[in-house]
């Protein structure tokens, strides 16, 4: 029986198995307290004054993540962080590994990594590491010692060219030349650059070693892998024209889940297919527990855009329903990540603001430039408020609480990853490295406000992104809650979100006004409703929450949002 057969049966084994969790406890990703978050070690915190982020900085800064008391709520109640690449790599961004069982020494040491799991699961959260599966760097020793001699058994841990064969062409990459000092030619395929070399995933040995990486972190005490190019495992440019590229990518990861889960049980493995496309998105929902959400992510920032909810229901009805066929699978839903451009520059450019500076007001503002950025700071929130009720596990990438921009430039996406900015004084732990580099637009991130300013600010994005955490973590039905649009007469307009989430124990009503005007509506016939959140005050303590009888008038003011308990009368 071939490898792609015995993967196949390996998927429907594993698609009957979720059924089972039911009646279990869900897993850690089903019912996870807060969101998660992606930190890019090198722009976090940094520790040690030399300018560069590390993972003492972050350690150091985990209570602002999560302090591990559930009683407070002056964090973001972080229930995991999402490390991009901390191995050696040949760039800064990690993306080239050079050795996948060390820590970059620019991060710090393997002794900081093992503080960092210990201190972060002291507080409940879980870290995720970054796995670069697809390619290595031309600088990893495997590579290395393919290129010295054609006879190196290494040659074939790449993916090279064979003659007489024709390629597929509706995939990403290209064969790459390069001729050893004894005249050989080494022809190996990439699918993003030449520096980044496919590592051929056909070859045992090769899989081998990539599981023998993954029991190596676990043992370590990761929770879990976010894992990089995850459709381009085997890529059709890479493979003979006509090969079952999507089947066989599902076997390899399938495979490489069973292998780690007989390390530990739990493992989390989360994929990153990058495409707005649904079909693509969901072809992977039965071999990872969690995709990043980015046909749901595209709905959220067209509708904040438009400030319009028409179509939305009806385009995340179809999303969820793909989503929700495996039991055990969880989305992640997003706004972006490091490597598109920040939500809020795009954001700022949607309304013709300088996308690059920032949302605070400056001196020398119109009032017309003043209150566009104040309504600004309104759409940010409604867009954290939609994302972050929808069902799945949401993803904030860091600064994104704080509204950092940055946007490609310079044909690079250094700006992207800017600096988090802890303060106004620019002092420990803040990254200073970036200051340097002539890839960051000028003035950028000049009028974000600091997290320290903005803890102190009842108003600001990030207290609003704290608020949406204790809402998060007192809601079993926004953790692990089903999502139905509410049939009730009113509830369905235009410039309405709404829908509700249910879970064994609880039914809560979310709802998002993008109108100019107020929404009004009366409470159904056969319940009542109970306040929990709304986008002015935050999360509700028990003594202050309005209970709304049926009949009763609800009121929710323009581009605010606002989530009930549905309860019997």
């Amino acid at each position: 029986m071939n490898l792609l057969v015995l993967g196949l049966l390996s998927m429907i084994i594993s698609w009957i198995r979720p059924a089972v969790l039911e009646a279990q406890d869900l897993p850690w990703w089903k019912d996870a307290s807060g969101p998660a978050y992606q930190v890019l070690v090198y722009s976090f915190a940094d520790s040690d004054g030399n300018g560069y982020g590390d993972l003492k900085g972050l350690t150091q800064a985990l209570d602002y993540l999560n302090d591990g008391n559930p009683a407070t709520y002056s964090d973001l109640n972080i229930s995991a962080i999402w490390l991009s690449p901390v191995n050696p790599a040949s760039s800064y961004h990690g993306y080239d590994v050079k050795d996948y069982k060390a820590i970059d020494p620019k991060l710090g040491t393997m002794e900081d990594f093992d503080t960092l799991i210990r201190e972060a699961h002291k507080r409940g959260i879980k870290i995720i590491m970054d796995m670069v599966f697809n390619h290595t760097s031309r600088e990893h020793p495997w590579f290395l010692e393919a290129m010295k001699s054609a006879s190196s058994p290494y040659v074939n841990y790449y993916r090279t060219k064979q003659n007489g064969v024709s390629y597929g062409a509706s995939g990403m990459g290209r064969f790459y030349k390069y001729t050893r000092p004894d005249g050989s030619v080494f022809e190996y395929f990439s699918a993003f650059w030449e520096g980044m070399p496919d590592l051929n995933l056909d070859n045992t040995d090769v899989v081998n070693e990539l599981k023998d990486i993954l029991a190596f972190w676990l043992n370590r005490g990761v929770d879990g892998f976010r894992f990089d190019a995850a459709k381009h495992a085997f890529d059709p440019n890479e493979m003979p024209s006509g090969t079952p590229t999507l089947a066989l990518n599902k076997t390899f990861w399938n495979d490489l889940r069973r292998s780690a889960r007989r390390v530990k049980p739990d493992v989390y493995f989360i994929g990153e297919v990058l495409t707005e496309n649904l079909a693509e998105v969901t072809a992977y929902t039965g071999v990872f527990d969690g995709l990043f959400d980015f046909p749901s992510a595209r709905q959220v920032i067209d509708a904040v855009r438009r400030m319009s909810g028409t179509g939305f229901i009806q385009a995340y009805q179809n999303i969820y329903s793909q989503y929700s066929r495996i039991s055990a699978f969880q989305s992640a839903p997003l706004l972006s990540n490091h490597d598109q451009d920040r939500y809020i520059s795009s954001l700022l450019t949607s309304m013709s603001l300088d996308a690059v500076k920032g949302l605070q007001v400056e001196a020398g503002d119109t009032e017309v430039v003043r209150s566009a950025k104040a309504f600004a700071l309104t759409k940010a929130k409604m867009a954290a408020s939609i994302y972050q009720t929808l069902p799945g596990l949401p993803y904030i990438y860091y600064g994104e609480e704080l509204g950092m921009t940055g946007r490609r430039y310079k044909n690079d996406d250094v700006a992207r990853r800017d600096a988090f900015k802890w303060n106004d004084t620019g002092t420990l732990p803040t990254v200073t490295w970036l200051q340097k580099s002539n890839k960051l637009e000028p003035s950028q991130n000049s009028l974000t406000a600091s997290a320290e300013s903005q803890m102190k600010d009842p108003g600001s994005l990030l207290r609003h992104y704290q608020s949406l955490a204790a809402l998060r973590q007192n809601s079993s039905a926004l953790r692990q809650g089903t999502f139905a649009a509410p049939s009730w007469p009113g509830f369905n307009s235009g410039y309405l979100l709404a829908w509700l989430r249910e879970s064994d124990t609880q039914r809560v009503l979310v709802l998002h006004n993008l109108d100019s005007l107020p929404f009004v509506a009366k409470v159904p016939e056969g319940v009542r409703f109970v306040a929990l959140w709304n986008s002015q005050q935050g999360f509700l303590d028990e003594k202050s929450r309005p209970s709304l009888q049926s009949g009763v008038e609800l009121r929710l003011e323009p581009a605010q949002s606002a989530v009930y308990e549905v309860l019997n009368p």
